[in-house]
């Protein structure tokens, strides 16, 4: 959280008053020049056979096949159950961003997935980390360039560039003329607080994001944090600075207090400064508007504790994936925990044996939802032209921005509606176009906000101007033999590292309730044999872990894999499973909407690791939520208040007196120890 950190460098802020002009405070400053890297990649156009490159089984060289009639790779797939993957091994620099990519062609390419394309992955000391995947070429195209950008981590050891035809895709593709080359340094800065880039007339803390991707000098000469301070300026329509502040930098955050500001539209200009070598090190624009208006009558909006209030009142999103919405779901719904939905198909929605079309159809699915109590999360992740599911006309409108003002100004007054998802982990590539995307929402809607989920956890902080709500999707259970929920704790602490998330921006996360074997198996019988259902326990703790890291949403992924014919045998069980972990967060709304700050809890780590974290209600009663990550054994001893008395409710934790309690659990597990 960032409260305690705002109120230290809200201190330290060093302002100077209104003036009119432009850079006389930055004489003597320079813009910074980043220093040149070379990425060495052996035989990118396959020249010399195969030297360099890891060929398995469906990839030949074709010594004629590429760009000019030079060399190139062939690979061939007829049976879509075979998965192979050709690579070579890559020297990157950790915490560097790369732009890779290839050149395509394609024969006959079909079925799911990306079609025929190349990713980079990075891995750590204990296996694969993640990587950038992004989309490829199907059917039968000429030469067509694929391309992506990747952040590596800190701590990756080893990365790979990888040729493919994607699972369950046949045909037959040539690559040629591979690169990865590094991106210029950067620097980006996005407003955290206040929320929806929109600023308080009576001044205030401002709260930003400030991410530095590759680095602007090399070693030995690297730049500190000392040596970085932020100059902001707040800049009227016709180029007048109304006010200007300069801030240090610390670490992900700068504050800086502008101070009083007039209503209207205003532009806050930022630039990095390097104060010891004077240098500019990055420029960056950010529009915002200075309104006290209040939020519309019944509006969602996100609170200073990052909760979302619905007419005012606290609201807990706990929701569910769907892909269209019908009677039988609606019915099912209402009578679940469940609150809220986000289908897919929201631009096409229409109930069954509906006789209304477009506006009119979407319209009676949203009154079903609110006659059921369910609000929906509406999508517009499609309306991109170029993206996978094209989605850019709709009832008379053609082009993305005048779809997205057709479908916003159409139900933005409809009580069901919670918020609008707008990304659907689209890569950092169209940062521009997601950026204007939410701007251009937040402008037709003032009542309801953009949410964005992303599987780039590297990247995160660059997602932070392109939505009002972060949301991560970490599924670790991919097959019979993964034990651990290492990748959800990955994604909430990113989003804390990028957001905030509580004092910042709010989190709403997308746990696992789905079995990958829907996607990977080829037939139910392939499915039991290689991959297996979350469980009960398992699916409550991966929540229960985001809760205490700052979730204060909860949209599980996804009801419709529940119904795929690989899974539906066994609905009638696994429904009641989702059901109890829904009830188990909804049962927490006391704590999670609380208005009193939660606080950390002291964990005397035994074996493996263990989060913990105490909740107060509003009426002053207490809970703790306990997570042992896995795999293996996870034991601790927490030290609470000795005039408590809790109850463990799932029986992992045990008490030692005098306010120790020992907590013991084996691979992802959780506990909630409530008040007596």
């Amino acid at each position: 959280m960032i409260s305690a950190f705002l109120s230290l460098l809200a201190c330290m802020v060093l302002a100077a008053g209104a003036r009119a002009g432009g850079d006389d405070g930055l004489a003597g400053y320079r813009k910074a020049e980043p220093p040149a890297e070379r990425v060495t990649l052996v035989n990118p156009g396959f020249e010399t056979g195969t030297d360099g490159w890891n060929l398995p089984a469906g990839y030949r060289h074709d010594p004629a096949g590429g760009r000019n009639g030079t060399g190139a790779l062939r690979a061939e797939r007829s049976d879509p159950a075979v998965y192979t993957l050709c690579s070579q091994t890559i020297k990157l620099n950790p915490g560097g961003r790369y732009r890779f990519g290839a050149w395509v062609r394609t024969q006959g390419v079909e079925g799911g997935g990306s079609g025929a394309t190349v990713c980079l992955e990075y891995s750590g000391v204990k296996g694969w980390m993640g990587g950038s995947y992004p989309e490829g070429v199907k059917g039968t195209r000429d030469w067509t360039f694929v391309e992506g950008i990747v952040q590596v981590p800190a701590n990756a050891v080893s990365c790979t560039i990888t040729p493919y035809l994607d699972r369950k895709t046949t045909g037959t593709a040539w690559f040629d003329d591979f690169k990865v080359e590094p991106e210029s340094a950067t620097w980006s800065a996005y407003l955290i607080t206040p929320r929806r880039e929109t600023l308080s007339p009576a001044g205030g803390p401002v709260v930003f994001g400030s991410v530095i991707t590759g680095e602007f000098v090399l070693p030995p000469d690297r730049i500190g944090e000392g040596d970085l301070n932020c100059r902001v300026e707040a800049v009227t329509e016709k180029g007048a600075v109304l006010r200007e502040v300069t801030a240090p930098v610390r670490g992900d955050r700068i504050v800086a207090a502008p101070g009083p500001l007039p209503e209207g539209p205003l532009t806050l200009r930022l630039r990095l400064l390097d104060t010891r070598r004077k240098l500019i090190l990055g420029d960056q624009s950010i529009p915002v508007t200075v309104s006290g208006a209040a939020a519309p009558e019944g509006a969602c909006v996100i609170d200073e504790a990052g909760r979302a209030l619905v007419g005012g009142k606290p609201f807990l999103p706990v929701g569910l994936y769907l892909s269209d919405v019908k009677k039988e779901d609606i019915g099912r719904l209402a009578a679940s925990p469940f609150n809220c939905v986000m289908p897919y198909a929201s631009m096409s929605l229409k109930l069954d044996g509906s006789k209304l079309e477009g506006i009119e159809a979407i319209r009676e699915v949203l009154d079903a939802c609110d006659a059921g109590g369910i609000r929906m999360i509406f999508s517009l992740k499609d309306i991109f032209a170029g993206t996978k599911w094209e989605d850019i006309a709709f009832a008379g409108a053609k082009g993305e921005d005048a779809v997205v003002g057709k479908a916003v100004t159409a139900f933005r007054g409809h009580p069901a509606i919670l918020a609008w998802y707008v990304n659907d982990e689209l890569p950092t590539t169209m940062l521009d176009r997601l950026v204007a995307r939410r701007r251009l929402v937040n402008h037709l809607d003032p009542g309801h906000p953009t949410w964005a989920v992303l599987f780039q956890f590297e990247e995160l902080s660059l997602y932070g101007p392109t939505c009002d709500v972060m949301g991560v999707d970490p599924y670790p259970i991919e097959n019979r033999k993964n034990r651990d929920m290492e990748r959800v704790l990955q994604g909430v602490v990113a989003s804390e590292k990028a957001v905030g998330t509580g004092a910042g921006m709010a989190l709403w996360v997308v746990p696992q309730i789905f079995n990958w074997g829907c996607y990977h198996a080829p037939d139910r019988a392939a499915m039991l044999k290689e991959y297996r259902d979350p469980t009960e326990p398992e699916m409550r703790a991966m929540a229960l872990l985001c809760a205490l890291k700052g979730a204060r949403g909860f949209v599980f992924y996804s009801y419709f894999d529940l119904l795929r014919p690989q899974a539906k045998p066994d609905f009638v069980r696994r429904w009641p499973e989702v059901c109890r972990v829904g009830k188990t967060l909804r049962d927490l709304e006391p704590f999670l909407l609380s208005g009193r700050p939660s606080s950390t809890v002291t964990v005397e780590s035994g074996a493996g690791r263990v989060e913990a974290r105490l909740f107060v209600s509003d009426a002053g009663r207490r809970c703790v939520l306990v997570a042992g990550i896995g795999p293996g054994e996870s034991r601790a001893v927490l030290a609470l208040d000795p005039g408590v008395k809790y109850r463990s409710k799932y029986g992992l934790t045990t008490s030692l007196g005098k306010g120790r309690w020992r907590f013991k659990g084996t691979d992802i597990c959780a506990d909630i120890l409530e008040e007596r």
